[in-house]
């Protein structure tokens, strides 16, 4: 059962995955990045796995609160990012390419992962499409909070862990780790829009 509902949500996202570039080639909007756009991209994948490093090192033990950690300081750092790079495939290429490096540095690559983290990526890249906003304004943060925490961790407790690691759990636990993960990345986003701008400021004035 659980790998029946894990295939059917990879198609899902395949298909999702599908949407957005057509949408993004109807629109002549198909995104191009510089050496430079690369490179930032490459810094906050990375900056993703430092910001995270606390939870690993103890916060995902104190219980029934781990998704609250997890996606306050992980959102910020995301949404940092992608104010630095506002366009279309940022938030894919920062969140795989941190998804990639956590596998390679402790548990080793596992392709059963990657969906997860192409979900992560598509459900804010349509969000960005939909709204043809970047992160430029509060509300459009928030409401990119918003989604990212109700897929996320959806998806990873109804369909990651059950199939991958054959751990099942009950609904009224989703839910609260679902409604968690929200609150957490809409406190993140906020913590992400706040910083954004003097760091940008920054790299754009102060020669960064």
């Amino acid at each position: 059962m659980a790998m029946n509902l894990y295939i059917g949500s990879v198609i899902l996202i395949a298909i999702l995955g599908g949407v957005i570039f057509h949408l993004l080639k109807t629109r002549k909007e198909i995104p191009s990045f510089s050496i430079l756009d690369l490179t930032n991209i490459a810094m906050f994948s990375s900056l993703l796995y430092i910001a995270i490093l606390p939870f690993k090192f103890g916060l995902s033990r104190i219980p029934m609160i781990q998704s609250f950690f997890f996606a306050i300081p992980y959102t910020a750092v995301l949404f940092i990012g992608i104010r630095f790079v506002p366009r279309a495939g940022t938030a894919t290429f920062i969140i795989c390419g941190h998804s990639l490096l956590s596998q390679i540095i402790s548990s080793g690559v596992n392709p059963l992962w990657w969906p997860y983290a192409l979900l992560a990526s598509f459900i804010l890249e349509l969000y960005f499409i939909v709204t043809r906003n970047y992160l430029n304004t509060v509300t459009n943060a928030l409401g990119a909070g918003f989604f990212r925490g109700l897929t996320v961790y959806s998806y990873f407790y109804w369909f990651s862990a059950p199939y991958i690691w054959h751990q099942f759990y009950a609904p009224w636990y989703i839910v609260m780790q679902t409604l968690q993960g929200i609150a957490g990345s809409i406190i993140g986003a906020f913590i992400g829009i706040y910083l954004s701008k003097p760091i940008i400021n920054a790299a754009r004035y102060g020669g960064i």
